[in-house]
């Protein structure tokens, strides 16, 4: 896995067993795929490799169950789509149950659905793919689960109207905004709310009906640059004496009352 991953998930990957191989966070996922591939070809044929980015499984699950719960939960009043690419299988398979796909056999249910794809601003390949112009420097940035360095090969993007690039630091802003409220999401949650805020504001999307993905949780996250402020204060705490009646030199203080 790329050196950008979370240490949270690497932690959950070595406590149900797994061995994890860092690769250098410049390559992106194209290096870790690189090297996974290496590992595949040493293990004499035991080995499988999913290929989330290639295999159609991935938007076919989204076609089959994320799709039809956005399509019930609005009621069909959805108007605009708005989804981050990692892999690239949400923003396909919900946009091809709604908007329909002839090669899936699906019948359009909303034609008219405008699809918004979110990824970020030092990264824009999306952007380059669909013909766009790429906006100040390209390279690393910190919106982990999005912009993997690659163009996944499971992404239609055909089907996608608008790409929306993100700036990291814009995409950590509106994520502890989020927080602020209650909601505490990862980035690239923060990305995608981002994005849909912008398009919000446009004119012609008054009286739209937005649908944006979150699509983790902040507890992920914690060792990512945005929460190292927080993480300092955090180690920093010193405990405080209790309150009488506590004699607290039962609690690890030198005098009763601290």
């Amino acid at each position: 896995m790329p050196e950008t991953m979370s240490a949270e998930r690497r932690m959950m990957l070595m406590a149900l067993g797994a061995e994890v191989v860092l690769t250098p966070k410049e390559t992106a996922v194209p290096g870790a795929l690189a090297k996974a591939k290496e590992i595949i070809e040493g293990l004499g044929g035991d080995g499988y490799m999913l290929q989330q980015f290639e295999n159609p499984a991935n938007p076919k699950v989204h076609r089959e169950t994320t799709g039809p719960e956005i399509w019930k939960q609005t009621d069909g009043l959805i108007d605009i789509f708005v989804s981050g690419v990692g892999t690239g299988g949400t923003v396909t398979g919900v946009t091809q149950f709604i908007k329909g796909s002839k090669e899936h056999d699906l019948p359009p249910l909303k034609p008219s659905l405008k699809t918004v794809a979110v990824e970020p601003m030092e990264q824009m390949l999306l952007t380059a793919a669909k013909g766009g112009e790429k906006i100040g420097a390209q390279g690393p940035h910190k919106i982990q689960g999005m912009g993997a360095g690659l163009v996944p090969g499971v992404i239609d993007l055909d089907i996608i109207d608008e790409v929306v690039p993100v700036h990291s630091d814009d995409a950590s802003k509106t994520t502890f905004d989020l927080w602020n409220i209650g909601l505490p999401v990862g980035i690239s949650s923060g990305a995608i709310v981002n994005a849909a805020l912008k398009v919000c504001e446009r004119d012609e999307s008054a009286g739209k009906f937005v649908v944006a993905i979150i699509p983790s949780f902040g507890e992920r996250y914690f060792t990512h640059p945005m929460f190292a402020e927080i993480k300092e204060k955090a180690e920093g705490l010193v405990k405080q004496p209790l309150p009488e009646p506590f004699d607290n030199t039962d609690y690890g203080f030198a005098t009763p009352r601290g």
